[in-house]
């Protein structure tokens, strides 16, 4: 399989792109914060989460 010849508006395209997500993650690292949190639940969160049903039952 042959892959497409890009256009140089297209690579121009691309690059601009892709410095922009090479900034967005720097930037978050500098933060502390991650770029990609949707859909991961860390396990502390998950812990609160399960506790709370069990301590109403206790009291």
């Amino acid at each position: 399989m042959v892959r497409a010849k890009l256009t140089e508006k297209q690579k121009e395209k691309a690059k601009k792109e892709q410095k922009t997500r090479a900034e967005q993650s720097r930037a978050a690292r500098r933060s502390g914060k991650s770029m990609k949190t949707e859909g991961k639940v860390t396990k502390s969160l998950q812990r609160q989460k399960n506790l709370d049903p069990q301590r109403k039952l206790l009291q």
